[in-house]
């Protein structure tokens, strides 16, 4: 089929000899372009298979261990003692108040100069009714006092953390704690949701 508006452009085109060898290079441009592509697809592919092959083989040897219903039990076990350490709380408020109180006494036994500055509440996700409570305690304390502090926070039944520890000693040795306590909030969760 011979379309009659290119017949300027096939003139010029018969005419011309560096048109034609300009197009055929544009060709070969664009061909290679293609090639390069393809390559790089290619390669692509080629990691995506690897990875894929790597977690089949890791599927594979897990699949072939034995013993999954033990580790089932021991891992419910253990989820159970978790939460059997984390006590209940009727509001965010409460819970907070409760650790606020435990610590004020806690520090002041050991170290009267301590301050205890509560954090905001935050829910630890939304399926459960799990918050964490955080708070910092600072101020001078001797380096024995502070460890003391430290073993008394770690050994409570209710599950508190130590977050951080920062002790500094010298002429005045202080500490900066940083503790979360968890609590369980069976009622007004939500309206006292942090930000």
């Amino acid at each position: 089929m011979k379309l009659p508006g290119l017949d300027p452009f096939r003139a010029e085109l018969a005419r011309n000899p560096r048109l034609r060898v300009g197009i055929v290079v544009i060709g070969a441009l664009l061909l290679v372009y293609q090639l390069t592509g393809l390559s790089a697809t290619r390669a692509r592919l080629d990691a995506d298979y690897a990875v894929k092959l790597a977690q089949l083989v890791r599927v594979q040897g897990i699949s072939r261990e034995d013993g999954w219903d033990r580790r089932a039990s021991d891992i419910h076990a253990v989820r159970k003692a978790l939460e059997a350490q984390i006590p209940d709380a009727d509001s965010v408020g409460l819970a907070q108040a409760t650790v606020q109180g435990w610590l004020r006494d806690t520090a002041g036994n050991l170290g009267p100069k301590l301050t205890v500055t509560m954090g905001t509440p935050v829910r630890v996700d939304d399926r459960h009714p799990y918050w964490q409570i955080p708070a910092q305690i600072n101020g001078p304390i001797a380096p024995s006092q502070a460890l003391e502090l430290i073993r008394q926070i770690e050994s409570r039944k209710e599950l508190v953390t130590v977050q951080s520890i920062r002790l500094t000693s010298g002429d005045t040795p202080s500490l900066a704690l940083d503790v979360a306590s968890y609590y369980r909030v069976t009622k007004g969760g939500d309206a006292h949701a942090a930000p």
